[in-house]
């Protein structure tokens, strides 16, 4: 596999240790130290969190920002300015939801030189992006690092795409705290998938257990995904053993 070339074994377990506090994660300081975790694996100087509900077309209407370390003066002035309104990464994020590197993003589409100028002051000028979304698709999560020691390449990109989608989790609990206790009932069928997932079984294997079609496993998974609000098997299994839905053992 690539992520093993990449990773070394202590990396591995950085990751695998920050995936399973993300789902203990209840609070904003908790969420800060898992973040200064991530600086063990990837390096970067700015790193910056922010949930938001966006419009029909896709623009930010409200948002909520976790600042990790990004200096407060910025903070003030995107919020001021108003910089959320033009600023093509934000837009980026929640239109697509993609992992973007900021430095392609203002090719596709230039912020005003002002917005530009002023980020370089700040050591703001480039980073790399990713966010989630839930089921519904109106509110998001963006998670953002900066600075000028970030390594811009496959390794670090692997690592935001895997870790993020948890941290979207985490993101989601702590600014909306009901969201947390108001998970949808799985039902049996769902809890049986999930228990067999847990055990590492593919669609394939768990239809021969269950003797259903393989479709019909696939069907309950995505439904196990929507009810969670996760984009994957494992996120699904970390969420589902964090919410007591399933057992460890």
């Amino acid at each position: 596999m690539v992520f093993s070339r990449l990773l070394s074994k202590r990396d591995a377990i950085t990751l695998l240790e920050l995936i399973h506090a993300s789902t203990c994660c209840s609070s904003e300081e908790d969420f800060k130290e898992l973040v200064d975790k991530l600086s063990e694996v990837i390096s970067y100087d700015f790193a910056t969190c922010v949930c938001g509900k966006k419009d029909v077309n896709s623009n930010l209407e409200s948002y909520n920002v976790i600042n990790i370390n990004y200096p407060s003066e910025w903070i003030e002035l995107y919020a001021v300015r108003g910089y959320h309104q033009i600023d093509p990464v934000i837009k980026e994020n929640f239109a697509n939801f993609k992992l973007q590197r900021w430095a392609d993003t203002y090719k596709q589409n230039r912020p005003p030189k002002d917005f530009l100028s002023i980020a370089e002051d700040f050591m703001l000028e480039d980073g790399f992006t990713y966010g989630q979304k839930n089921p519904v698709g109106n509110v998001g999560s963006l998670f953002s690092i900066s600075g000028r020691t970030i390594e811009y390449n496959t390794r670090t990109e692997m690592i935001l795409e895997l870790i993020v989608p948890h941290l979207h989790q985490a993101i989601m609990r702590i600014v909306d705290r009901d969201s947390a206790n108001n998970i949808r009932t799985l039902s049996k069928r769902e809890i049986e998938v999930l228990n067999w997932l847990r055990k590492g079984k593919s669609s394939w294997d768990i239809s021969m257990i269950l003797h259903i079609a393989e479709v019909t496993v696939n069907y309950h998974i995505e439904n196990i995904k929507r009810k969670l609000d996760v984009v994957n098997r494992l996120q699904a299994v970390a969420v589902a053993v964090q919410q007591g839905l399933i057992d460890i053992g």
